[in-house]
């Protein structure tokens, strides 16, 4: 029971890069140390064949699995469910800034996943000892069982940072507390911004489905970080939104096209770049204020 949150904790490292600084089992064992323990204390009594220490181990375990279950279980489902939901967090925010899409990789499935752990831990509290065990654990069962098919579905994608240096453009990174920070002299960062969106224009990349910004920063032949550098902050954005806003800008041509009046809402979505129709949807509703569908029948009334 006490190493359920450290599972649950490195379950979801396992779908990130966060897991590659686990690389042996001397970077995972010091965090089964406590479960570990209790493990080894609860077991003694069985191995030790002296009854008489037995019976007073027994009523000493009795008292620490009652704080173990009362404190220390909280106590670690607070400490890794907080890295978890930081690490969900941080996720999000580094698929955003690399990757032109979210489908299958997102990780949304894992606040439902952790909010039926919660509810399970929060029952377990709660509920009076003589309730029926499957009032918790039935439904915790089901939560793993939905939590497979989603994990069974989820696509594995390298966040590797590749650094491509141009003889022409300087690129300055420094880490300071974990945080890059990026610097470079106004003149070429404007020039770099041009090249990037002239790139991006004129060869239509945005139209490939699995576009990252290492490929643009390899077209480019600079580094990646600082291709983030600018959609960041002279273009207020993130990878994935502005790719998206020429997905849609290709859409609004094809959707008012004769040529195409035949083709659904999701072929549309699938020729300029999109995986999915909902995310099509969602980013163009975000973008226009209406759906794809709107789009269409406001502009057929005009």
């Amino acid at each position: 029971m006490l190493s359920l949150p450290v599972i649950i904790y490195f379950y979801v490292s396992s779908l990130t890069d966060v897991i590659k600084k686990y690389k042996g089992v001397n970077d995972v064992l010091p965090h089964f140390f406590i479960p570990l323990q209790s493990l080894i204390f609860n077991i003694y009594p069985y191995i030790n064949l002296d009854h008489s220490i037995n019976n007073s181990l027994s009523k000493n375990l009795d008292y620490t699995n009652y704080f173990s279950l009362k404190v220390i279980f909280v106590a670690l489902n607070i400490y890794y469910l907080i890295h978890t939901i930081l690490l969900y967090i941080k996720h999000r925010k580094q698929i955003k800034n690399i990757l032109s899409y979210e489908i299958g990789i997102s990780l949304n499935w894992i606040l439902f996943f952790l909010l039926g752990h919660l509810s399970f831990v929060a029952c377990f509290f709660i509920l009076n000892p003589d309730s029926s065990p499957y009032i918790v654990y039935l439904p915790f069962l089901l939560i793993m069982i939905y939590t497979f098919f989603q994990r069974d579905s989820q696509i594995t994608v390298e966040l590797k940072n590749t650094n491509i240096q141009n003889a022409n453009i300087e690129i300055e990174v420094k880490n300071q507390l974990n945080k890059q920070t990026i610097s470079i002299n106004d003149e070429k960062r404007e020039f770099l911004k041009n090249q990037m969106i002239q790139y991006i224009e004129s060869e239509k990349v945005f139209l490939q489905k699995d576009l990252t910004i290492y490929d643009v920063a390899k077209a480019l032949k600079t580094n990646s970080n600082y291709i983030s550098s600018i959609l960041n902050n002279m273009l207020d954005c993130n990878f994935v939104t502005f790719i998206n806003s020429y997905r849609i800008e290709e859409s609004k041509k094809i959707l008012l096209d004769k040529e195409y009046s035949h083709y659904t809402i999701e072929a549309v979505s699938e020729i300029v770049g999109f995986n999915s129709k909902s995310a099509f949807n969602n980013a163009f509703k975000n973008k226009m204020g209406i759906t794809p569908s709107d789009y269409i029948k406001s502009n057929k009334i005009k």
